[in-house]
Formats: C-alpha cells, sequence, structure tokens
C-alpha cells in the first residue's frame, strides 16, 4: 500500500486526463452503472462539517472513500478549510492500494466538473471567465480551467480584496495572467463564464447581472442552507445538475427556488451525465443562459483515483 501526500497527487495527476475521466465517470454515473451511497454530513458542533464519501465503480475496477472536513473557522486560525484522506481498493480483492492526502484530489476533480459543464454548456466562441470567491479550491478551478481551455481571459472577484490580491499575486508568479475585479457585478457582466467557488449563504450571482449566453457553474455550496446563485436566475436557467438525487438533499441552489415557488424539482434540465452520454444535448441556442449546480460527487474520487492506481501499477 502506498501513501501520498497532497504534493504527489498534485504532480502525478494531469488536469486533462483528470477533466476526461471525470467526464466518463458522471456518464456511467446517469446510466446507473456505479453503487455510490448519497454523501453522509456530519455536523461538527457548528464548528464544521465531516463528510463521507463512498464509491464502487465496477468498469474502472476501483473503490474508494473519502472522508472530508469542512471548518470555515479554519481561515481565522491560519488553516485550511478543507481537509481530506482518501483509501483506495482494488475493487476485486478488496486489498488497500492507495492512502492519500485528498486536498489536491478533490480540488482537481471538483475544477474538473466545471471543465466538463463548460465544455457541454457554455458557448463555443467564450473567451472569458470569471471566478468569484479565492480560497484553495479557486486556485484548481484556474488551473484546469486555463490546461483545458488554453487562451482564455480570467478575472476573480472575492469580498476579501487582500486575498484577491495576494490570489493574483500568487496565480501571477506560476505564469497565469489573471485579472482582480472591482464587484461581482462588474465580473459577472464582463464574464462568458461564471465559476463560484463560495460558502455563501446569500446569492454572490443576481439574475439581472448576467448576459444572454452565460454560463454558470456554481460548485461552492455544498447544503441546503448554501445559495450562491439568484433563485431567479436558477429559475429561468438550463439548470444541469451531477446529481438530482444529491442535489435533493443537499443544494441550497436548487432547493431554494423550489422553496420560493420558481420552480419545481422536475424543471432541472439533466443531469450533467446525460449529456456526455447523449442523452440530451448541452447548449442549443447561444442566448440561453446555463447554470451548473455540482454538490460533489465520490464517483469523481473514484475516476481521480483509478489514474493514480494506474500509475503506481505501472511503476
Amino acid at each position: 500500500m502506498r501513501f501520498l501526500t497532497d504534493s504527489d497527487v498534485a504532480e502525478l495527476l494531469d488536469p486533462v486526463k483528470v477533466v476526461d475521466a471525470v467526464e466518463k465517470a458522471y456518464m456511467l454515473y446517469s446510466l446507473g452503472r456505479v453503487v455510490m451511497p448519497v454523501r453522509s454530513r456530519v455536523e461538527a458542533r457548528e464548528r464544521g462539517d465531516i463528510l463521507m464519501m463512498p464509491c464502487l465503480v465496477p468498469e474502472m475496477n476501483i473503490f474508494s472513500i473519502k472522508l472530508v472536513t469542512v471548518y470555515p473557522g479554519n481561515i481565522e486560525k491560519g488553516l485550511p478549510t478543507i481537509n481530506a484522506t482518501i483509501v483506495v481498493l482494488d475493487a476485486e480483492t478488496g486489498i488497500p492500494k492507495i492512502v492519500a492526502e485528498a486536498r489536491a484530489l478533490t480540488g482537481l476533480r471538483t475544477a474538473a466538473a466545471t471543465a466538463v459543464s463548460i465544455k457541454h454548456l457554455a458557448r463555443k466562441n467564450f473567451t472569458k471567465i470569471g471566478i468569484i470567491g479565492t480560497g484553495y479550491q479557486a486556485r484548481w478551478q484556474l488551473r484546469v480551467t486555463a490546461a483545458n481551455f488554453p487562451g482564455t481571459e480570467f478575472t476573480v472577484y472575492d469580498i476579501d480584496h487582500r486575498r484577491m490580491r495576494d490570489f493574483v499575486d500568487e496565480m501571477g508568479r506560476h505564469g497565469f495572467d489573471v485579472k482582480p475585479s472591482s464587484s461581482a457585478e462588474e465580473l459577472v457582466r464582463k464574464s462568458d463564464v461564471v465559476i463560484t467557488v463560495t460558502t455563501s449563504k446569500t446569492p454572490v450571482v443576481h439574475s439581472n447581472w448576467v448576459r444572454e449566453g452565460t454560463h454558470i457553474s456554481a460548485i461552492g455550496g455544498y447544503t441546503p442552507e448554501m445559495v450562491e446563485i439568484d433563485p431567479r436566475l436558477t429559475a429561468r436557467s438550463k439548470l444541469v445538475v451531477d446529481s438530482r438525487e444529491a442535489v435533493k438533499e443537499e443544494a441550497g441552489d436548487v432547493l431554494k427556488p423550489i422553496e420560493l415557488g420558481l420552480m419545481k424539482f422536475e424543471d432541472i434540465y439533466a443531469e450533467i451525465g446525460e449529456l456526455v452520454a447523449g442523452l440530451k444535448p448541452g447548449r442549443t441556442d447561444e442566448k440561453e443562459v446555463t447554470v451548473f449546480k455540482s454538490v460533489g460527487l465520490a464517483v469523481q474520487d473514484a475516476a481521480a483515483s483509478k489514474i493514480l492506481l494506474d500509475y503506481l501499477m505501472t511503476r
């Protein structure tokens, strides 16, 4: 059995290969060819959340289970908000093969979800991506989307302007040309694709800011209380989710507009895996507004872990 650090995982996982693997995993999930219980969430005395995410993918011959902790208050202590560990088994024998730190893996596979949504739902001629939120996950969103969509222009916004400046400086040192925005509204109005990476309980993207043809990937919120997107915007968009079952339990961005009577659960257009499988078309109109709501699925972790396992088995 091998132990991998986040640095090992980041070095071994190619962003383009991870997107391909996650895209396939989404398809297998929507076709009913994986075993994936809904994520278990334990509230840790209001300090944060502990999440448990198991998944078996027979066609990839892999089983993984990830433990994730999300403690927002860690920012004030100078500690990471998100921490994670994953255990990967050989599905045929049940023998553990990898134990790994999983912050980098989670960042990569979550950003891969956005890239898959852009592939199927953004306008083909998009050039500008805006990212709201500049925490750890935002770094992977930038890295993965830049690797998969070269030539794209990036802007970012965060309510914490110091953190936003630090993000821009850090990404600049890594070779990424990122410009700060003066407000979320300015960013949204100028972007072809908007990525929200926050844990906000009030919308950070408002309906009247969004231009025709915009695609939005809302990947920050993962509880019923978190709402990054204006409910009116969600209700009028072509709404695609990672899992109908999961968003029904966890996604405030879907539950809030339903609670307000703006839409019904049946108004969800599709799961992203249905688009990958060709069961439904993605974007069909250059003017339509599309929203991808992801709460994160264990099948994404399994797909990324498969790449790690295959690499290590050949060494």
